[in-house]
């Protein structure tokens, strides 16, 4: 699948998955788009925890029940090190777990499969920290988001998008026709 057709099909998948799963050399490729993103200051802040098969994600389940982790086969968590950015420095961990997020959701795609930025239960800090423990993370690391990923069950639901002429303006803003 090429760039652009990626970028057309991926959507956020808030339904079940299939049990099917996951090879972990699927996993580790997704991973590695996400470590290929760009990184503020190139500080390289992000970490992941591949999460290959149900035993892994229970517990993490157990703090942050969503029906995407309910269901899934597999998961990547989605960490930063808080330690790499110095005091007084412009902090760009919520970026870089951004773009690394991104990049892996289409690196799903491409693949296959199904996906879901799943970081609001993270918002809450008890249960950031919770999770945290689940996994074993140290305080100095910032837990922000888990994507579950598999084969969906069924189609999935997908919000249209606002037509292109609606959201892009040239020259100035308010700006067309072209």
């Amino acid at each position: 699948m090429d760039i652009f057709e990626a970028f057309k099909k991926r959507y956020s998948h808030k339904d079940g998955f299939l049990p099917d799963a996951v090879p972990l050399a699927d996993l580790e490729r997704i991973a590695q788009a996400g470590l290929d993103a760009p990184s503020g200051r190139n500080r390289q802040t992000v970490r992941l925890i591949i999460l290959p098969n149900r035993a892994a994600i229970e517990p993490v389940c157990a703090v942050s029940p969503t029906i995407g982790l309910e269901t899934t086969p597999a998961a990547i968590a989605v960490l930063t090190d808080k330690t790499l950015t110095p005091e007084n420095e412009f902090n760009f961990e919520k970026e870089d777990y951004s773009a690394a997020t991104e990049n892996m959701l289409l690196a799903a795609t491409a693949l296959g499969y199904s996906s879901l930025w799943l970081d609001s239960p993270y918002f809450d800090r008890e249960k950031e920290k919770q999770a945290r423990a689940v996994l074993s993370v140290p305080e100095a690391y910032r837990l922000w988001a888990v994507l579950p990923i598999g084969k969906p069950n069924g189609e999935g639901s997908r919000r249209e998008k606002l037509p292109f002429e609606e959201r892009v303006y040239y020259q100035y803003f308010l700006s067309n026709p072209r």
